[in-house]
């Protein structure tokens, strides 16, 4: 693989964006009072925020020099629209809206994550149940127990 395939290659120009952006949101947050976890000052959330997705698009460069795809020419790509993943996406944002207000999280993440996950063609019906179980399960614990969240797990109207 040469320099030029990692430096055409979308995951690599994702990462130096994703970088150069965290790197920027970390300087300037340093600028305000950091605190503590205890006392947290003004730039504490900017400063977290911009080491993570650092963090993140530093990741996403290791991930695309060593991505096999990246050696891959673009036209050996099968031509697939990308239809069904926008509106699996939309769809899954707007069932969480309606279903949230309806019927409560537990109904509303498990709908909003499986229909969201049907937009990967690589993913079946199964899979898709199977994530949405898993995740509507840390979400119940995180945000319903943990953060203690004002939305009922059910709500019937």
């Amino acid at each position: 693989m040469s320099r030029i395939d990692i430096l055409s290659n979308k995951d690599a120009l994702g990462a130096a964006l994703l970088s150069s952006m965290g790197a920027g949101i970390l300087v300037v947050g340093q600028g305000y009072e950091v605190g503590t976890l205890v006392h947290m000052g003004a730039g504490f959330v900017p400063v977290v925020l911009g080491a993570l997705i650092l963090l993140a698009g530093l990741a996403l460069g290791v991930t695309a020099i060593f991505s096999a795809k990246a050696a891959e020419p673009a036209g050996k790509r099968p031509a697939v629209s990308p239809w069904r993943g926008w509106l699996c996406l939309l769809g899954g944002v707007f069932a969480f809206v309606l279903l949230g207000s309806h019927g409560g999280l537990v109904p509303a993440s498990f709908v909003s994550i499986f229909v969201s996950a049907m937009g990967d063609r690589t993913n079946g019906v199964r899979s898709s149940a199977l994530l949405a179980a898993i995740l509507t399960l840390f979400g119940v614990a995180v945000f319903h127990y943990g953060l203690q969240i004002q939305l009922p797990l059910f709500r019937w109207y």
